[in-house]
């Protein structure tokens, strides 16, 4: 007994024509779409740790935004309170040289007031000397003539 095998080529012609057709699919159509999948996800891998790196430039500069402005108001709060105790005290000067000039005016009120007084008292003193004169000049005539 002898058995002969016939071999069918057939199988391995398909095969060879199936690995052919992949190599030739894979050199047009799959490496094409792959490098440019591979370019995309790059980009994108790219994109992430530039968007990543600007995120924590922008916490660090808001972190010194923060701290300026942190600064500014801590300066302008002294600014304020220097320029609120020089107000104040130009209001004291302002008011104290008011009073003085106020008291100044009060005395020299006072000053004409008491020369005013004294002419008066002089004038009044002349008058009562001059009806006393006449007084005792009516009463030396009635006298004189009783």
């Amino acid at each position: 007994m002898h058995v002969t095998i016939n071999l069918d080529y057939t199988l391995f012609i398909q095969l060879g024509l199936f690995l052919i057709f992949m190599f030739i699919m894979k050199k047009i159509y799959f490496q094409p779409y792959l490098e440019a999948f591979e370019e995309r996800e790059s980009t994108v891998k790219k994109l992430l740790q530039e968007a990543e790196t600007n995120n924590q430039q922008a916490q660090e500069i808001l972190k010194e935004v923060d701290a300026i402005l942190s600064k500014v108001k801590e300066e302008s709060k002294k600014i304020l309170e220097q320029s609120s105790r020089e107000t104040n005290q130009m209001v004291a000067e302002i008011i104290r040289k008011a009073q003085e000039e106020a008291e100044k005016e009060i005395e020299e009120a006072k000053k004409d007031i008491d020369r005013i007084v004294e002419i008066e008292t002089k004038t009044l003193d002349i008058s009562i000397e001059k009806i006393a004169e006449k007084i005792v000049d009516k009463l030396t005539l009635k006298e004189k003539a009783a």
